[in-house]
């Protein structure tokens, strides 16, 4: 039987009819700080920061569930195990969680998959692990709908996206009509054609990022379309991927933003023009 605690779940698939209904791995990457190891696979391409406190709680909520609580056998057609339509896969680590001086944890070595059934009128689920059928457990129900039931969004914080500073060489910028270029490279910053000191580049860096996600982007508009502000992350190593985001006219409150194509949510406009502000007085 599966024994963990939430600290210990590393990948976590929840699927219904068919369906993946969220999806988080762990995937540490030199180009990402530790807190960015997590990963949204499912629905948000892996263009969204997971929120770790919202997940390890219910991680724990997971690891909760008492998977040696045994049901006397039944037909599987009273069960729903037949063909059940909801899973949930799950790997965790299982030995020392000691994490490593370069923020990383061990990566899993066990894994089951969990499947589903109905509930037996008692506040349980008929349930069964992959490879293992015959054995029929009981479930918490509560715990269970609120795992299906957990709507990816709030699992996410509320930032459209993170690039890493050390890792971004340059950043081209174009904002109306107007183009500005930040520069690192060797300990010299530049701000267009301006040397910088640190803490000023370093401020500006992360006003890029100020725009918050203020809601899910639910109908993408398809028509030809200019983005008010333009942003291109070069990363300083060749082999990392550079970033690009795009900010799109929506409505008058709202601005919908594209990273590397992928297009999920809203940002307010007026922060857009704040930053836009920022960038004018900046250069």
């Amino acid at each position: 039987c599966p024994e963990f605690d939430g600290e210990d779940v590393r990948n976590v698939r929840v699927e219904a009819g068919g369906e993946v209904l969220w999806e988080i791995d762990y995937l540490p990457r030199e180009d990402r700080g530790s807190y960015l190891f997590w990963d949204i696979k499912v629905p948000y391409h892996s263009c969204a920061v997971v929120d770790t406190e919202s997940m390890f709680q219910l991680y724990n909520r997971i690891a909760s569930l008492d998977f040696h609580k045994k049901a006397e056998s039944a037909d599987t057609g009273a069960t729903g195990l037949e063909k059940p339509e909801r899973t949930v896969t799950l790997d965790y680590y299982q030995g020392d969680q000691k994490t490593a001086a370069d923020g990383t944890k061990p990566m899993p070595n066990k894994t089951f998959t969990l499947l589903v059934g109905k509930e037996n009128g008692k506040g349980q689920y008929f349930c069964s692990l992959k490879g293992y059928e015959k054995e029929l457990i009981l479930l918490d129900q509560a715990v269970l709908d609120e795992v299906f039931a957990k709507n990816p969004y709030d699992l996410i914080l509320k930032i459209p996206y993170v690039v890493d500073i050390s890792t971004v060489s340059e950043v081209q910028i174009q904002s109306g009509d107007r183009e500005y270029t930040m520069r690192s490279r060797d300990g010299s910053y530049m701000l267009g054609d301006k040397k910088s000191d640190k803490k000023k580049y370093s401020e500006v860096y992360q006003a890029l990022m100020q725009p918050m996600i203020a809601q899910e982007l639910k109908e993408k508009k398809t028509t030809d379309r200019q983005p008010v502000l333009s942003l291109e992350y070069k990363r300083s190593d060749a082999g990392e991927e550079d970033v690009e985001v795009r900010f799109y006219p929506y409505d008058k409150r709202y601005v919908s933003v594209n990273v590397n194509g992928n297009e999920f949510f809203l940002v307010s406009s007026r922060e857009v023009e704040q930053l836009q502000e920022v960038l004018e007085k900046s250069f």
